[in-house]
């Protein structure tokens, strides 16, 4: 699995980048964890829109998390125009086929830096929303990497974000604990990065965690990276992405999604909950998460566009 090995393209050295680091922490100490509504309303499609029923988890969606939620890209660690096609709430707007509130984005770039402070200010946020449904993709990610001299120390902030998620009263969906060890002396220092070991004890301890509690389904990120960085078949519940064509789906940094892996996830997240949910129908959701990326991209085009368009003159008034 290990695409750091790959001799097709160098691998980066970490970079001397005390002031990068400087300007993140200025950054967010500036700026509080705040809710980011998708500006798109569900994008048109050919397809019919199903109704909601009343017991629909899809009316008001909160995303919370780490990068991948809140959308990153290496070229613009700051944010810029290239990160706003990263945001998983465009992708989760998109695949969704039923009337809804825009989806409420409450992911930090910043997460990292104090996961258990921004993770329980996330968790107040989100229950303020009153949702009908948390993704948490990648909320847990930095409760086992990151700081942590032993396991056992990871292991035992990896229960604080347990601890967090428990807060959660509605349907949630998260994400494992994906081995992230090809981003090592690139996006990740070597002491970031959990051993082998403590990746199965989180995995292990959060389906132990998840199975006590009905409302809680997870997505194998771990199986979702795997994959990709292999160039491997990607199955989803009403789609399947070829071997060969899921490597797109990483960015180059080997750690990010990509706009089609946020599309990918998006499906995946909301496939986990539908299939919870017997009362269910096919159109709910949209299936082909290449549909979900060209909505999103049409949408964001349209946005452009139409800021691009110079005002129309202000008539002047007749004296």
């Amino acid at each position: 699995m290990n695409p750091k090995t790959d001799g097709s393209r160098a691998r980066r050295p970490v970079p001397n980048a005390s002031w990068y680091v400087a300007l993140l922490l200025l950054a967010a100490a500036s700026a509080p964890v705040q809710a980011a509504k998708s500006s798109q309303p569900a994008p048109a499609s050919s397809n019919s829109v199903a109704p909601a029923t009343a017991t629909s988890p899809y009316a008001r969606i909160v995303t919370v998390g780490a990068s991948v939620t809140a959308g990153f890209t290496e070229s613009e660690p700051l944010g810029g125009p290239n990160t706003t096609r990263l945001r998983l709430d465009r992708y989760v707007d998109a695949a969704l086929n039923v009337p809804h509130t825009p989806v409420t984005n409450l992911g930090n770039t910043f997460f990292f830096l104090h996961p258990e402070l921004m993770g329980r200010r996330q968790m107040e946020q989100a229950q303020n929303h009153r949702p009908t449904l948390v993704i948490a993709l990648d909320f847990l990610f930095w409760f086992l990497y990151g700081e942590g001299k032993t396991d056992a120390d990871r292991l035992t902030r990896f229960e604080q974000g347990l601890r967090l998620l428990e807060t959660v009263e509605g349907p949630l969906v998260l994400g494992d604990i994906p081995d992230a060890s090809a981003a090592v002396n690139g996006m990740l220092r070597p002491e970031q990065m959990p051993s082998t070991s403590a990746l199965v004890a989180a995995n292990r301890r959060l389906e132990e965690w998840a199975a006590g509690r009905p409302r809680v389904v997870t997505v194998k990120l771990s199986e979702f990276m795997r994959n990709a960085l292999a160039n491997h078949a990607i199955k989803l519940r009403g789609h399947t992405l070829p071997a060969g064509q899921t490597r797109r789906l990483i960015q180059d940094d080997l750690l990010h999604a990509s706009p089609h892996g946020c599309a990918a996830l998006a499906l995946a997240a909301l496939e986990a909950i539908q299939a919870t949910r017997p009362e269910s129908t096919s159109e709910e959701l949209r299936r082909d998460p290449n549909e979900v990326y060209q909505l999103v991209m049409k949408s964001l085009k349209a946005a452009a566009d139409s800021a691009a368009k110079p005002a129309a003159p202000k008539s002047s008034a007749s004296e």
